[in-house]
């Protein structure tokens, strides 16, 4: 006895109802292709566009309020299958040949219909409302703006032609401070340039996100990137030759902030600190540049540091002092008859001849007298001038 195959019935349904859904489907696009019938519909948000931007431009002028085109639409009559292929291409268009100066314009604008195929019923909308701007140029300048970081490393990166010009409404172009260039310095593993898309910002150094009218002849820069190896170097404030004349940095109670920064260097810098040049006397803290050194690259943010100095007064008085002879060789006697009568500087009431020592280096001398210079020892003092002695050593 032979026994039925229960799967034979349910697959020959599915066969029917494959056939059943696609003989539907091809009925349809008889009654949509074949009949065609005539259709009434509205189309909304329609294009518009401007005739006769670039004579607007030959004027130095520029249109702009597009954004504030209010919504425009149309009521067309047509083949089914017309409407849903010339849809799109129904729009609005407006002339602005004949506009000659700046200014807020109502302007009449124009269905254009692609097919004679397709008629219009109704037209839903009123004058178009434009701005007119004057056309201006105005230069900005770019700046490299790094993001990530490199391990151990500084990157120095310098736009190599730093000004662009733009183009555009003079209201959008007045908004417009500066641009910068990012780049990702994290991926560098060599020195070199690399060509940068810049953005625009505004005076308060946000992105402009938005524009309808500015024009630049190139959206890039190219930006040169050299890598340094990273040094932390602690910062020596110094007073400048013009006021060392006349004060004395008291070193150990002035403040520096940040005390120390981090600099590139190359391999032949052996700097083992910067120097923060105080070029004026003040109570309070005041912002100073640190000075860059043959090899050394300093970052934008590191470039000034804070010093709270603490000065006093520099005076020079003649002192009379008595010469000391140091580094005397094993079983020699060094004899200096005759005392130093010199200018000292030093600060104001603290400089007199027991706050002064002065000295002279006889090391290696064999017997003999010499003629040797004499350096001031304390603090904060030193000759106002070159002196020397003689020394006779035994």
């Amino acid at each position: 006895m032979n026994k039925r195959n229960p799967s034979k019935p349910h697959k020959k349904k599915v066969q029917t109802v494959a056939l059943s859904v696609l003989l539907a489907v091809i009925v349809w696009f008889m009654v949509i292709y074949v009949n065609d019938p005539d259709i009434t519909t509205t189309v909304s948000n329609l294009d518009v566009k401007f005739i006769g931007e670039m004579s607007l431009r030959d004027k130095q002028l520029v249109l702009t309020g597009r954004n504030n085109i209010p919504n425009l639409s149309v009521t067309v009559t047509g083949k089914r299958s017309d409407l849903m292929n010339f849809m799109d291409d129904i729009y609005v268009q407006v002339s602005v040949s004949d506009i000659d100066e700046a200014g807020d314009y109502e302007l009449t604008g124009t269905i254009s219909i692609p097919t004679t195929r397709i008629t219009v019923e109704k037209e839903d909308y009123t004058d178009i409302p434009i701005k007119v701007e004057p056309l201006v140029t105005k230069e900005v300048e770019v700046t490299v703006k790094q993001t990530g970081t490199l391990k151990n490393k500084i990157v120095k990166s310098v736009v190599n032609t730093p000004a662009v010009v733009i183009t555009g409404a003079e209201n959008e172009i007045n908004t417009v401070g500066g641009a910068i260039a990012p780049i990702d310095i994290s991926e560098l593993e060599n020195d070199g340039d690399a060509r940068v898309n810049y953005l625009l910002t505004d005076s308060a150094g946000e992105l402009i996100s938005e524009n309808e009218t500015i024009e630049t002849a190139r959206s890039f820069v190219e930006v040169t990137n050299t890598i340094y190896d990273a040094e932390t170097l602690p910062v020596e404030p110094m007073l400048t030759a013009e006021l060392e004349e006349d004060y004395i940095l008291h070193t150990d109670k002035t403040v520096v902030t940040p005390s120390s920064i981090t600099v590139g260097v190359t391999a032949d810098n052996t700097d083992e600190k910067v120097i923060a040049r105080i070029d004026r006397i003040s109570d309070d803290a005041e912002e100073y540049t640190v000075e860059t050194s043959n090899g050394m690259y300093i970052p934008e943010e590191s470039k000034t540091v804070k010093i709270k100095a603490d000065v006093g007064k520099k005076v020079v008085k003649e002192l009379e002092l008595t010469v000391e002879a140091e580094n005397v060789g094993e079983g020699l006697t060094a004899y200096i008859f005759d005392a130093l009568t010199a200018k000292v500087w030093g600060e104001e009431g603290q400089l007199s001849a027991d706050s002064v020592k002065a000295a002279v280096d006889v090391s290696g001398l064999t017997a003999g007298t010499y003629t040797l210079p004499v350096k001031a020892e304390g603090e904060n003092v030193g000759f106002d001038g070159e002196y020397t002695v003689n020394v006779t050593i035994e």
